[in-house]
């Protein structure tokens, strides 16, 4: 055994490539081009079946797709030409309560064509197909506003002779409303599923503006949490706070019954959504506050929430007539709002709030100041309480507290309506015209001219009101 060098080993390899036969490497070769045409071969076989299995998919969803448009136009055919058998037999459910509503929505539709508000075009605005599921949202026009609904169809075999295959109109499919998604802005975060994107991409900014701007007119000591919107396809329709946090807002999808189609957020559903926040805000601002529904604190937060919420909506540009917050910012300025929701903080009376914005007591403040406020809601509100305490057991106490019970006419008088079941029943009074004066004596009063109607005969009265103590107390 010996060291072998450098050129002794590179020798002995050049003699062993030398040695390969070159038969045997061409074979190799060739069999290895074989193989690998081979493998082409089946890919392209393999690529070629799952482009004929994918055009034929296509082609059958394409196939179910316009079957499903086809049967969406033969049923809005029979409505347009009012042929009730037409309509009815592509109605399916073994629920007889579906098919009596889809026979009181054929009477409908006839109703808004003979009065010419109708246009039904059939025009069809997106189709989704999930296995035998069918989901068809289409536009229809009402006194010249396009308008969406969305309606659910089922795919049925063949099973019978009066049952033929295909698409059948069946009941609503909430749970068919496409995949969960979300969008935030800022504090603001609106989860919602495919059908409502719309309107999700719109609300989202919109609260937080609402958000931001509510806070800075009420004065919030400490901003609010972040704000949750849930869309939701649920019935009934309403827009609420969720029982399981206080910062989520449930809000109906517009699409679960007939949504405008013009607007991302239809006029109603703003105003609504609008309400609850300027309600939570206010709430917010006030430190939670739960008042008693009889007391001056609970119509003073429902109407700084009024406020609010028409602020947020139109900003300087109010579209209802002014109420009492108005009047108060005409007379004292744009710090009021921030000044009564603080008064809140302390389960406020009206005396206390007006002595924190004017810094004159309620008995003090000139009759000129007092009958340039709007006291006609404070004043409608308080008689609808009475008919509402009315109606509720153990609320005598409450009642009675609405009275001037210094004076013993009024107190005997009140005691009466409590047992007065005629009296509890009656029509709720509109309140006029509101006139405050005060006496040589200092007292003062609130004249508030009411109308109802009872037995069909109208009937006016004047109902008066003293200040007494902190608020208003009724003498007659």
């Amino acid at each position: 055994m010996g060291i072998k060098l450098e050129w002794e080993v590179e020798s002995e390899q050049t003699q062993l490539r030398a040695t390969e036969d070159p038969d045997a490497r061409q074979r190799r070769r060739k069999n290895g081009r074989r193989f690998l045409l081979l493998l082409i071969g089946i890919l392209t076989v393999l690529a070629g079946l799952a482009a004929v299995i994918k055009w034929r998919l296509d082609q059958v969803d394409h196939q179910y797709r316009q079957d499903l448009i086809d049967t969406v136009e033969i049923e809005v055919a029979a409505l347009r030409l009012g042929d009730f058998a037409a309509f009815m037999a592509i109605q399916r459910s073994a629920s007889e309560a579906f098919m009596l509503e889809q026979s009181r929505r054929f009477s409908e539709y006839q109703d808004f064509k003979r009065s010419h508000r109708l246009a039904l075009t059939g025009d069809v605005q997106n189709v989704t197909i999930d296995n035998l599921r069918g989901r068809v949202v289409l536009q229809e026009t009402i006194d010249g506003v396009p308008y969406q609904v969305v309606w659910f169809y089922w795919y049925y075999e063949d099973d019978g002779p009066n049952n033929q295959s295909g698409w059948r109109h069946v009941p609503d499919d909430l749970t068919f409303w496409g995949d969960e998604a979300e969008v935030t802005a800022g504090p603001v975060r609106v989860t919602y599923r495919k059908l409502d994107e719309r309107l999700a991409e719109a609300l989202a900014p919109r609260l937080q503006d609402w958000w931001a701007r509510g806070c800075a007119l009420l004065g919030c000591s400490l901003p609010p949490d972040e704000l949750r919107v849930e869309i939701v396809a649920e019935r009934p329709s309403t827009v609420e706070w969720a029982d399981y946090d206080p910062w989520t807002l449930r809000v109906t999808s517009p699409l679960v019954g007939r949504a405008r189609a013009d607007v991302a957020i239809p006029a109603d559903l703003g105003q609504a959504i609008a309400d609850q926040v300027a309600d939570r805000l206010v709430r917010h601002a006030a430190g939670e506050i739960n008042p008693p529904i009889y007391s001056d604190a609970a119509w003073l937060h429902d109407d700084l929430s009024r406020w609010l919420a028409q602020a947020l909506l139109t900003g300087d540009t109010p579209t209802q007539p002014p109420g009492f917050i108005e009047s108060l910012i005409a007379q004292f300025g744009t710090g009021v709002p921030a000044q009564v929701a603080r008064a809140l903080q302390t389960d406020a009376t009206l005396d206390g709030t007006l002595t924190a914005i004017t810094g004159v007591p309620f008995a003090l403040i000139s009759l000129d100041q007092l009958n340039m406020l709007d006291w006609q809601g404070f004043f409608q509100w308080r008689l609808a309480l009475e008919t509402r305490l009315l109606a509720q057991a153990d609320t005598g106490g409450a009642f009675l507290a609405l009275y001037d019970l210094e004076d013993a006419l009024t107190s005997q008088q009140a005691q009466l309506r409590i047992e007065d079941a005629a009296y509890a029943a009656r029509p709720v009074p509109a309140v006029g015209v509101v006139a405050i004066a005060r006496e040589a004596n200092g007292q003062t009063y609130a004249y508030v001219e009411t109308a109802h109607t009872q037995n069909d005969v109208p009937i006016s009265e004047t109902v008066i009101w003293r200040l007494a103590g902190n608020t208003w107390k009724r003498i007659n």
